[in-house]
């Protein structure tokens, strides 16, 4: 269903680029370390720390979350719930929906665990 290409390194030079071809079909999540192309369907949620794009006749029904950049070609579709991207290109011709929020993605902070505080232990005074 999808291939990596070893030795390319993605257009963010993270090394990692995942295509999806056009008779590939994804029902559900897929979370990427680096770039993702997708030509066929997709129907779920994607997140890629690098680029997406959706080009040739690819489509995608759910949540999209580009860490880079979302590219969303001339034949293609995006009918996404929530799209959050760096980047974003729609070309002409393309069907594209959805909430967008634009922005580098920040990490989230871990939540800090408070700090218990420690009891000093006084030592007994000794009786005569």
């Amino acid at each position: 269903m999808s291939s990596r290409r070893p030795g390319s390194s993605g257009t963010n030079g993270q090394g990692n680029s995942v295509v999806l071809g056009p008779k590939d079909r994804l029902v559900g999540e897929l979370f990427i370390e680096g770039d993702l192309h997708v030509s066929g369907t997709v129907d779920g949620s994607l997140e890629a720390t690098g680029d997406i794009e959706i080009a040739g006749s690819g489509k995608v029904n759910g949540a999209v979350t580009a860490y880079n950049r979302l590219v969303v070609g001339s034949d293609a579709s995006l009918i996404g719930s929530d799209v959050r991207v760096a980047r974003l290109t729609v070309e002409d011709g393309a069907t594209f929906s959805g909430k967008v929020t634009m922005g580098k993605r920040e990490p989230v902070p871990q939540p800090v665990e408070p700090e218990q505080p420690q009891q000093l232990v006084q030592p007994k005074a000794k009786r005569r």
